[in-house]
């Protein structure tokens, strides 16, 4: 393992991008029935299906329009822990990293993610660089450049992370509604809040609810150390960066170093990647694999070594691989 240290000297504007993939699919099947409520979502998917022992489903409930939904697709009987996640540039498609976010579903998550599920056709290549982020507690409505070809999904550069309080919400009430397919079947009570970019921003936004029991910070880190997000924070927290060619690098590394000493956290950089990361290579790439092994132990308890010991202790998984630079704190 590599240890980082040193404190970053340079303050860089991060700039949120939401990168598309070009055609995906949904790999494993899917159990559920589509209705005039609930639709569901039909991808190709890249490489093998999801990984995990459980068949999912991608969904768009028109009661809640504005996400888009993985699932197992038979949830049960044990409540299933759940992930809300923020896209990058905080663009408003749930489809933006369907490899990665359906790897997780696999493991027995629901994952709701920001934005409704715009077709592959209007996604286009790559929908390039967005403005700049709005600040961490702002609202600075920002435009940035559709993808190539077809209509590109709606962007509002706004990361106080209204969407991903909104999808707690929402299964925190269908959890409770005896006509819900999530009646008694989803654990609101401690949620991973993550996000890429942009999304990462939302993500510490929401950190100080209550119900929030780890954030997910992925290719994104704060423009500057903000005490209000810190002194909220009561819960685990993973930045996960590319190398020094991400432009979050150096703001995911600052907020490694300045978050409060009480706060867990794990820090991982990947190198050989940039902004970009691995989310829509075959299962979420390597990304991919570093988030369901967190989500298994902060929100499902797994401590063996596809858990706990994929970032903990003497035989610690991530920190053998010499394709990752890792540093942790109060991790125990």
């Amino acid at each position: 393992m590599q240890r980082l240290t040193g404190i970053a000297t340079v303050t860089i504007l991060l700039l949120a991008i939401a990168l598309v993939p070009g055609a995906i699919a949904q790999g494993g099947g899917s159990a559920a029935a589509a209705t005039d409520q609930i639709r569901v979502v039909s991808v190709t998917q890249k490489g093998a299906p999801p990984s995990g022992p459980y068949p999912i489903v991608i969904e768009h409930d028109q009661r809640f329009a504005t996400h888009t939904i993985y699932r197992p697709a038979t949830l049960g009987p044990a409540k299933h822990s759940v992930v809300v996640w923020g896209e990058g540039a905080c663009v408003k498609n749930g489809l933006t990293f369907p490899e990665y976010l359906s790897e997780i579903a696999s493991y027995g998550f629901v994952v709701v993610a920001d934005g409704p599920p715009v077709p592959p056709a209007a996604r286009g290549a790559q929908a390039g660089a967005a403005g700049p982020a709005a600040p961490p507690r702002g609202a600075q409505p920002g435009a940035a450049p559709g993808g190539r070809g077809g209509g590109a999904p709606p962007v509002s550069i706004n990361a106080d992370g209204t969407p991903l309080t909104a999808a707690i919400d929402f299964l925190q009430k269908e959890s409770a509604d005896p006509a819900s397919r999530f009646y008694q079947k989803v654990d609101t009570s401690r949620v991973a809040a993550m996000g890429m970019s942009c999304g990462g921003l939302m993500a510490y936004n929401v950190s100080a609810d209550p119900r929030v029991a780890t954030v997910g910070i992925w290719n994104s880190g704060l423009l500057q150390p903000d005490e209000k997000i810190f002194a909220g924070l009561h819960s685990s927290v993973i930045i996960i960066t590319g190398g020094e060619s991400d432009i979050a690098y150096a703001n995911g590394k600052r907020d490694f170093e300045t978050l409060p000493a009480k706060i867990p956290v794990f820090y991982g950089v990947y190198p050989s990647v940039g902004h970009g990361g691995t989310y829509n290579e075959d299962n979420g790439g390597a990304f991919g694999v570093a988030a369901v092994a967190w989500l298994k132990w902060q929100l499902q308890n797994d401590t063996t070594a596809k858990g706990k010991g994929f970032f903990v202790g003497a035989s610690c998984t991530l920190c053998a691989n010499s394709q990752w630079k890792a540093d942790s704190r109060s991790l125990r």
